[in-house]
């Protein structure tokens, strides 16, 4: 999924500075996903959803049907929805019917 959105954000002629927080950002998603999604119901589904809003903004979406869970953190883990929060313009977590966390990135970062 990663190797599409990267192929989609060169087609979108995205700087590499905006493509790395991006793929940062789409990658803790995406992983956070896999890892607690469906860690008691084995596997399930995962969508990636990304469009451009008035050719500046790109507004990504990942998306699974899983049960969010909000765990103690340890100590050397836990950063995803940080890094999220840092790379993207803005990020929104919903957990009714799943989870779809929802993040807006400038596409010409400097």
């Amino acid at each position: 999924m990663r190797h599409a959105l990267s192929s989609f954000l060169r087609a979108l002629d995205v700087t590499e500075a905006a493509q790395i927080n991006i793929i940062t950002a789409v990658g803790e998603a995406l992983a956070n996903t896999v890892e607690h999604a469906y860690s008691e119901a084995g596997a399930g589904e995962l969508e990636l959803r990304a469009r451009t809003e008035g050719g500046h903004i790109l507004r990504v979406e990942v998306s699974d049907r899983g049960n969010f869970i909000d765990r103690a953190r340890p100590i050397d883990r836990g950063f995803g929805l940080k890094i999220m929060r840092a790379a993207a313009r803005s990020m929104n977590v919903k957990t009714d019917g799943g989870t779809t966390i929802s993040m807006t990135f400038a596409l010409r970062e400097a």
